[in-house]
């Protein structure tokens, strides 16, 4: 069999959820570098349409 209909045959590999965990932790921490980053640099705005829509959802949440 060659390398190619090896491919074709065999499914993707699934990430155990240990690298996604950890994929999660890292893209959250490289945000908050950012944001912090902006901050310190008086460069942050806050979009007030996500605020506005996170308030709605967690008040419906709490219903």
């Amino acid at each position: 069999m060659s390398d190619d209909e090896n491919k074709i045959s065999n499914p993707p590999r699934r990430r155990g959820l240990t690298s996604l965990t950890l994929e999660w932790l890292a893209e959250k921490f490289r945000r908050t570098e950012r944001i912090k980053e902006a901050l310190n640099k008086g460069t942050y705005e806050v979009d007030s349409s996500k605020v506005a829509e996170a308030m709605l959802n967690s008040e419906q949440q709490h219903k």
